[in-house]
């Protein structure tokens, strides 16, 4: 996604706004904003009373002073300081790191010592001597091969090797006819843009030095350039080294202190659904919205945070967009809560800025490395790789990162732990670019298990998505839907041997909610709602949008990082999310059975057995009888009683309190009434009208009703038999 650059350009300017209660409490974390938000600091609230920047601190506000925007409010309560955190010093960066000695490579290293080594830290797998293995590297011997004669005509990919005059060069990316001694195709440092990299005179060997080259020893030390034959073939050594045999491996790992990380995140309360709606939040801005709040108002339970990034290119380090730690992030707490409040995240790796940790990190281990240890520590279920920009054609980061995901999948399967998997992809109304499909491809090669493909169903570029003053027209709809139709083709050549059910649960569509940063193209209300009309349909397995930000009216025709650049008119506060929302359910088979009360031990039934309109729900002995058997409806999240057309339902539509739970023909996909849809979490069935949260609950007189959801009630929770078929 393209918009984080920019949203960071106004936030640095102090112009994003938030709205009302999407930012509500939160830990205080060097926030800067114009608009009025609330902070937890030293267990005190403070509110700013004009722009706060990160460099001021709440530590000296009282109720009262003029020389601090933070004014203080009142204590913060023990739940707020458990929910969202209490930090009690004016560093608003993360924690500071323990400073390890620098690596020498004179120094002999036992298994365990950590090292500090060009900004990364290492840890020793095993006892690492003197002049051996440089922490990151690769072995030190290379394999000698003769420099081939740069050609004019040939295709030089990246990493290719060619010499010209006595010099030699390496091809950065793809380049043919770009002669590498001309000073302007060269790029010494990777960062002009040029194709060649220059690497000095070329050595060559004749076959005479060739065959007199002396046998490898483990106890000689060596200079670099050194040749010597090992087990038949010459290697060259590329720095000083002693104890090293040319396939030894590198002992050295990334270390990083991930100590408390997974209590500050908190733990999910349910599994990840099958059919999720998971708006993306740009999750390095200071001013992120308050998740658990949009959970329990507004039913957005599921969120994708992004992007997990490279520290530099050279930098193999996961950072939130370059400028926070993964391990002790200050916005934790909002993960925390909205776990707490039902509802769960996926993190996105990658994005269209930036280097992804794939082509940073050029170890194999150290990828996978981060790879398990953020699943690991950010409590994860789900994990998604966001594959776009130059990077959906960098071959080598594409092949490094489907091997590392395929180790790492190996590696979780051995301990019984099932992650999911999604791949992030651009996309046109014509299907993926053939770069995409490679990546596809690469990974089923691979062996990647795929959760899912998502694509971003956006800035397509192409004349027939210009949609601007087109509203209810449906073009930019049209054009994802048409996107989503051809990728379910492709995908079926990918993996002829799944079923039609599966791969539509295997795709996503993620668009970029009203107007989209190219120019002309705008995705409406209507577009929305015909893109949920078609999920639901095929049931896919997610929408997402870009982004969570962006989810209210603002300029109208402007691109923005705060808003959609909808009128309120067209699309207030929350209208995507509101289109979208419903779509999140567990799945047909998550919750379909036989329900026994934990407070009397009995079954749901239908009230006299032959679920005509208006029968109630009650509890009775369970018997697995059609009227003690219901079905979850994934996508239209109703309970299907037996084999009929009855859905359990709210009496009368309405969200009060000892409300009486019926059996009522159900709703069609279109009517939008939510008294007869349901959320099965934490073995409670929770109501989906809006307003109070409403969970079923039976009574002393073993009806069922609906009343205020509550923690670890026996009424209120379930536990699921399934009928012997």
């Amino acid at each position: 996604m393209k918009l984080n650059i920019m949203t960071r350009y106004f936030i640095a300017a102090g112009l994003l706004t938030c709205a009302g209660n999407a930012f509500a409490l939160e830990a205080w974390s060097g926030q800067e904003s114009s608009d009025t938000i609330e902070v937890i600091f030293d267990s005190k609230v403070y509110t700013n009373r004009w722009y706060v920047s990160a460099e001021n601190c709440p530590q000296t506000a009282s109720a009262d002073n003029w020389d601090n925007p933070w004014t203080y409010v009142r204590n913060a309560t023990p739940a707020e300081i458990s929910a969202y955190g209490n930090p009690t010093t004016c560093d608003s960066g993360s924690i500071t790191p323990v400073d390890y000695d620098a690596f020498s490579t004179e120094k002999n290293y036992v298994s365990g010592d950590i090292v500090s080594y060009g900004d990364v830290n290492y840890q020793a797998k095993s006892a690492v001597p003197a002049y051996s293995f440089t922490p990151g590297a690769e072995n030190p011997w290379h394999l000698y091969t003769a420099v081939p004669v740069w050609n004019a005509s040939q295709v030089y990919n990246k990493g290719d090797v060619a010499q010209l005059d006595g010099q030699s060069y390496e091809a950065l990316f793809y380049t043919v006819g770009d002669n590498p001694s001309n000073p302007a195709n060269q790029n010494p440092t990777g960062t002009n843009g040029r194709p060649w990299k220059p690497l000095g005179p070329t050595v060559e060997y004749s076959a005479a030095e060739l065959n007199a080259a002396p046998q490898f020893s483990a106890t000689a030390l060596y200079e670099a350039g050194t040749l010597v034959q090992f087990q038949g073939q010459p290697y060259v050594s590329q720095a000083k080294v002693k104890s090293v045999s040319p396939v030894d491996e590198n002992p050295w790992a990334i270390y990083t202190d991930w100590t408390g990380t997974k209590e500050r995140v908190g733990t999910p309360k349910n599994p990840w659904p099958a059919h999720v709606y998971a708006p993306y939040v740009d999750f390095t801005l200071n001013s992120i919205p308050d998740l658990a709040t949009l959970a329990k108002e507004q039913n957005i339970t599921h969120f994708t945070m992004a992007f997990v990034v490279a520290k530099s290119g050279e930098q193999c380090i996961p950072t939130w967009g370059t400028a926070y730690n993964l391990q002790d992030y200050a916005q934790y707490s909002k993960i925390k809560a909205l776990r707490e409040a039902g509802g769960d995240v996926m993190v996105s790796i990658g994005g269209a800025n930036n280097s992804p940790l794939a082509a940073a990190c050029k170890n194999d281990a150290d990828l996978q490395k981060h790879y398990y240890d953020i699943v690991d520590n950010l409590n994860l279920n789900v994990l998604d790789f966001d594959i776009e920009g130059t990077w959906v054609a960098d071959h080598e980061s594409i092949q490094r990162r489907n091997r590392v995901v395929k180790a790492t999948q190996d590696q979780w399967n051995k301990e019984g732990r099932k992650v999911g998997i999604w791949y992030t992809l651009p996309i046109l109304p014509t299907g993926l670019t053939p770069d995409g499909v490679y990546v596809l491809e690469n990974a089923r090669d691979a062996g990647v298990q795929l959760a899912g493909v998502n694509v971003m169903t956006m800035d397509y570029g192409n004349a027939i998505c210009q949609s601007d003053g087109t509203e209810g027209q449906n073009i930019h709809g049209t054009c994802a839907t048409s996107a989503i139709d051809n990728l379910f083709k492709q995908l079926k050549k990918i993996w002829p041997a799944k079923s039609d059910k599966e791969i539509n649960a295997m795709m996503g569509t993620t668009p970029m909610i009203g107007y989209n940063d190219v120019q002309g193209e705008v995705f409406y209300q209507s577009d929305a709602k015909l893109v949920m009309e078609d999920a639901q349909k095929r049931e896919l397995g997610m929408i997402g949008i870009w982004s969570m930000a962006r989810d209210k009216p603002g300029v109208a025709g402007q691109v923005s990082p705060e808003h959609s650049g909808m009128t309120p008119a067209q699309a207030p506060q929350y209208a995507y999310s509101h289109i979208f929302s419903p779509f999140t359910s567990a799945g047909e088979d998550a919750v379909t059975g036989v329900y026994k009360s934990r407070k009397n031990n009995q079954c749901l039934d239908i009230q006299y057995g032959k679920m005509r309109d208006g029968d109630r729900l009650i509890t009775y002995a369970c018997k697995g009888r059609p009227n003690q058997i219901f079905t979850f409806s994934g996508i239209n999240q109703q309970l299907v009683i037996g084999d009929t057309q009855k859905c359990l339902d709210a009496q009368n539509g309405y969200n009060k309190e000892g409300v009486a739970v019926i059996s009522y023909s159900c709703h069609n996909a279109s009517d939008k009434n939510p008294n007869q849809s349901w959320v099965w979490e934490n073995n409670k069935f929770r109501s989906l009208m809006k307003g109070e949260q409403r969970c079923m609950t039976v009574g002393n007189d073993g009806f069922v009703k609906i009343s205020t959801c509550k923690e670890n009630d026996p009424a209120q929770e379930f536990d699921i038999y399934h009928p012997a078929k």
